[in-house]
């Protein structure tokens, strides 16, 4: 779920790309919404009551979540969006296929990651100079949902400021994918582009602009190949790395899904991403690196 920055201000307008049926799912990828500093308030991504929190900059660092960012991208279309990343390696960052990709798998025209970034501030920066993704395309359909990733390369060794995150054990039968996270509480901290809401929102903060940390939230299990998870994250939050405590991923935060009014929040499964993070973790050799979609 990207957020759009330069779009004409509509209060009230939310685009989205409405994929097929399997199921009784039907699942919604918001392609973008209004300007975050103006957009209405959502829920699409709020499970219940909101428990998202601003957590202070001061125990952001202390707690080393420095490898998670902001993404700005200029797409294929001109519009700028937002979305959220991980730093996974020195020059590596993991978010998904459809914040950088366009619906005829155009990638961007430049973007730039904002590692840390907390109002007017950030804790590092870089430009991103390549794209893989798990996909051609933005997903079209619900059984594109699994491949929603991609890692993106930074022009600088961004992880020797940030660090990185690491992975809980993942299998390498794809056949298992999620199962083994299934029932961990974990963390998502992301941007969603309404955040700080206007209850939350305080003197001198900027929407869209400060990550949005929900504690404690559960992955509950696995549907379709995604992993459901009770995380609270509206558009603007796509790309962020589930993770524990530890700073150990568990999935990569991707949609919101429906079963009637039921809403659902689904990431993808380590088993899809982690192939192509593991190749490209390795050291150059000179040769060209294979970098797996599972």
């Amino acid at each position: 779920m990207s957020v759009l920055l330069n779009k004409p201000v509509i209060r009230s307008l939310v685009k989205t790309c409405t994929l097929g049926l399997i199921g009784g799912l039907g699942v919604l990828v918001p392609s973008f919404v209004v300007a975050p500093s103006a957009q209405a308030e959502s829920a699409i991504g709020v499970l219940g009551a909101d428990d998202r929190v601003t957590l202070p900059y001061n125990w952001l660092v202390q707690y080393k979540r420095q490898p998670v960012g902001q993404l700005e991208i200029q797409k294929a279309d001109g519009y700028f969006y937002t979305c959220t990343f991980t730093v996974i390696g020195e020059n590596l960052g993991l978010t998904n296929a459809h914040c950088v990709l366009d619906e005829q798998g155009r990638k961007p025209i430049k973007a730039k990651g904002y590692a840390l970034r907390y109002n007017k501030g950030r804790f590092t920066a870089a430009s991103v100079t390549k794209v893989w993704a798990g996909l051609d395309y933005e997903p079209r359909t619900i059984g594109d949902l699994p491949r929603d990733w991609a890692i993106v390369k930074f022009n600088k060794k961004i992880a020797r400021k940030t660090g990185r995150f690491g992975n809980a054990p993942w299998s390498t039968d794809v056949e298992q994918a999620g199962q083994s996270v299934v029932g961990k509480t974990v963390d998502h901290i992301g941007y969603s582009g309404d955040w700080p809401t206007a209850k939350a929102i305080k003197p001198g903060e900027t929407r869209g602009r400060i990550p949005g940390a929900h504690l404690g939230c559960k992955i509950t299990g696995v549907e379709q190949g995604l992993l459901v998870h009770t995380c609270d994250g509206t558009p603007g939050a796509s790309g962020t790395g589930i993770h524990d405590p530890q700073g150990r991923l568990h999935g990569l935060d991707s949609a919101t899904l429906f079963r009637g009014k039921e809403m659902i929040n689904v990431a993808v499964p380590l088993e899809r991403f982690m192939p192509a993070v593991e190749a490209l973790r390795k050291k150059n050799t000179g040769r060209r690196i294979r970098v797996p979609r599972v």
